[in-house]
């Protein structure tokens, strides 16, 4: 009993010695802050390069020998400037006799639909008879200028040139040279075949026969003349061959060239007319049903497709810029072989520039399009900022070192001669903003039983637990009140006690 005694003296001892200490001596310190409505802004960081707003690497459709490179390294180019182009001659040739071909087309379509008159008739006549007479005429004139080509032109620089063994009178490769005999064989064979048919034609014969016969020798008699060119401008001066020779052979195939292309071209241009003039005669007479219209209109339609593929062909042969911008790589040279789809050519745009960085899963759901940006470029320092605003997001991750991350683009408000490819920037996106919100500091926020509480010090020192609803949780470390408190109200945001 009496050792039970003397413990409840040294507890009593104890209550009293730490109520004097905490009561008499120790004392709690409670700092609040006090609710109050202001602007509250959450920002996003991040850091990103500067890369120009487009940059194209640029190759053929098809390969080709490159003939024209218009455009080199840091030359300022435009939308639909040329770049690079390769041999296209060929393709602009049949552009020329499809582009002919849809006027051939247009116009009787638009004479179907004007309808016939008898004055109509003796014009359409008389023009049928004239362009009869024009393919006559520019049949015999083809033969003609065919026969100086080679009999007089090409001829100076063989030995036999008609018999069934000519000779050419220079050396060149033993191929070229055997392509050069044999075909002098094969194009006075051709003269012989073309000179028994000129004798049967007169102005009332059918001239689209006579016409094709004489395209088509005209078209073979080209071909060899293009062979010979090229033994021609392959010649260098030897002791049997000046270059005075040489030059008045260049000069003669270039002449001969250019007749037999002209023949070929008017006698294709005066068949196009005769075929009009046909039609237009024809017409004229039958008159027109609304079935010709419509299978006119159709044969139209069938025509402009023509022209078009051509064109989208020609298109295939040319490198142009897709944008305003500087050449930064130029690697087409004339006379050199490209393969399709090989780049050959880069431009960046000089105009603007854009910023990209990797976005962190956690604030991909902050940050949206048109959201307002602050940036600072390393080059310039911190206190240099320039304006620009989110203009991408990707849909899809990037993983970087094991984090989803999501590429972000942005675009400078104002064009800046400052801004260059390549430079560091440090982002600050700006994601939300509110005017007039009340916030305190993220700090004062306790959870409880899995709902949000703040504590409140009333005017006569109570404490209470208030439920509060939060909102917007700010950069600067304050978070916005939705509910459950007003302006004016004392918040605790920290208890100690000393």
């Amino acid at each position: 009993m009496k050792y039970y005694v003397y413990y409840l003296i040294g507890v009593l001892v104890i209550i009293l010695a730490s109520w004097y200490y905490f009561g008499s001596s120790g004392k709690t310190q409670i700092e609040t802050v006090t609710v109050a409505k202001g602007e509250l802004v959450q920002e996003v960081s991040v850091t990103g390069k500067v890369k120009p707003s487009e940059s194209v690497n640029l190759g053929f459709d098809r390969g080709g020998r490159i003939t024209r490179v218009p455009a080199k390294v840091g030359d300022r180019v435009l939308p639909g400037q040329k770049l690079v182009e390769i041999y296209n001659a060929d393709l602009i040739s049949e552009l020329q006799e499809a582009e002919a071909g849809l006027k051939s087309e247009e116009a009787e379509l638009e004479e179907l639909k004007k309808g016939t008159r008898l004055e109509d008739i003796k014009i359409s006549e008389a023009k049928f008879e004239d362009a009869r007479q024009s393919v006559f005429d520019y049949i015999q004139d083809s033969y003609t200028k065919a026969d100086d080509a080679i009999h007089n032109k090409v001829d100076q620089f063989f030995s036999n040139p008609r018999s069934p063994n000519p000779q050419l009178n220079f050396s060149t490769f033993s191929q070229l040279e055997a392509d050069l005999e044999s075909g002098r064989i094969a194009v006075e064979n051709r003269f012989k075949t073309w000179n028994a048919s000129l004798l049967k034609i007169n102005p009332d014969s059918n001239m689209y026969v006579f016409s094709a016969e004489a395209l088509e020798s005209l078209k073979f008699i080209k071909s060899y003349l293009d062979t010979v060119a090229i033994a021609i401008n392959g010649l260098e001066p030897a002791p049997s061959l000046t270059q005075t020779q040489i030059n008045g052979y260049k000069s003669d195939v270039s002449t001969a060239r250019t007749n037999v292309n002209t023949a070929i071209s008017n006698i294709s241009g005066a068949s196009s007319d005769l075929k009009i003039a046909e039609r237009e005669l024809a017409k004229d007479l039958a008159g027109s049903t609304a079935e010709e219209i419509l299978a006119q209109e159709a044969s139209v339609e069938k025509a402009r497709a023509g022209v078009n593929n051509i064109k989208a062909q020609i298109s295939k042969t040319i490198i142009s810029s897709p944008i305003k911008g500087i050449v930064t790589k130029q690697d087409a040279k004339a006379g050199e072989i490209v393969n399709a789809s090989s780049p050959v050519v880069s431009v960046i745009s000089d105009a603007s520039f854009q910023v990209e960085a990797n976005l962190p899963e956690t604030d991909v759901s902050k940050v949206k399009i048109n959201d307002s940006a602050k940036l600072t470029l390393d080059a310039y320092g911190s206190d240099t900022a320039f304006a620009a605003k989110v203009i991408s997001i990707d849909p899809a991750e990037t993983i970087i070192e094991g984090v989803s991350t999501y590429k972000i683009t942005f675009e400078f408000d104002k064009e800046d001669e400052r801004i260059r490819s390549g430079l560091t920037a440090n982002i600050d996106i700006l994601t939300e903003k509110k005017e007039g919100v009340l916030a305190v500091p993220q700090r004062a926020i306790l959870t409880q039983d899995g709902s949000k509480i703040v504590r409140v010090q009333r005017s006569d020192g109570r404490v209470d637990e208030v439920p509060v609803e939060l909102g917007l949780f700010g950069s600067d470390g304050r978070v916005e009140i939705l509910s459950g408190l007003e302006e004016g109200t004392k918040v605790i945001i920290s208890r100690e006690v000393n």
